[in-house]
């Protein structure tokens, strides 16, 4: 019950941060003024243009220097790296010879690094006071992901070759794919883990992969 309670208050805790951040600012405001691609029309190809964020209206400077304010169904698209924060709340873990297959939610901690491809779509829906813009977001992201946390150790999880039961300390390491929407991402990952203690020979897990679902707050 404590190690299902560890893994519910992580993703409490994250939903709580991206929510207050998403709260506290709409898909524009999460885009800043820059280079971006920008495409005109469903099928037409990219173009390098840069984009400045105003109150009410993006300005697009396209490649011959005129200007246009930023029409209905019209996307930009930003890259570059990714830098997060991430949690991994449940970790699938297969089944060995002494035990089946686990679901486990010890605590831990992450840094990701990855390439990530921002889209921003503006769209216009009319009501009583006229027509109002936004721009749906939406966000994909590759990368890779270490941190530390702690893991259950006992009879079970040893093949019955110590009698303690304890928290160990885990490295872990991985990789993950992810979607964002505003602030939040979130994804799946695969991963290992190391024990770092006197019980890291005949932990089970010891550098087995996992499953794990991915939590991440965007830093950039």
């Amino acid at each position: 019950m404590k190690r299902q309670a560890t893994g519910l208050i992580q993703v409490f805790i994250a939903l709580g941060i991206c929510s207050c951040a998403s709260l506290t600012k709409h898909p524009e405001t999460d885009m800043k003024s820059g280079y971006y691609d920008f495409r005109p029309t469903p099928h037409a190809p990219f173009l390098d243009i840069y984009a400045k964020l105003n109150k009410d209206t993006v300005t697009i400077v396209l490649p011959d220097k005129s200007q246009k304010k930023l029409g209905a169904n019209e996307v930009l698209r930003k890259k570059g790296f990714d830098f997060d924060l991430l949690i991994v709340p449940f970790k699938y873990r297969g089944s060995t010879s002494s035990l089946p297959s686990q679901l486990t939610t010890d605590f831990n901690g992450n840094v990701f690094f990855g390439y990530r491809i921002d889209r921003y779509e503006s769209r216009f829906t009319e009501t009583p006071m006229g027509l109002e813009r936004s721009l749906r977001h939406h966000a994909i992201t590759v990368g890779g992901f270490g941190g530390f946390g702690t893991t259950f150790i006992s009879p079970w999880t040893t093949n019955n070759q110590t009698t303690d039961e304890y928290s160990g300390f885990i490295f872990t390491r991985g990789v993950s794919a992810m979607v964002g929407v505003r602030n939040l991402t979130v994804g799946i990952g695969v991963g290992w883990d190391y024990l770092a203690d006197r019980d890291k020979n005949i932990w089970i897990y010891q550098n087995k992969p996992w499953l794990g679902l991915m939590l991440s707050l965007n830093l950039n």
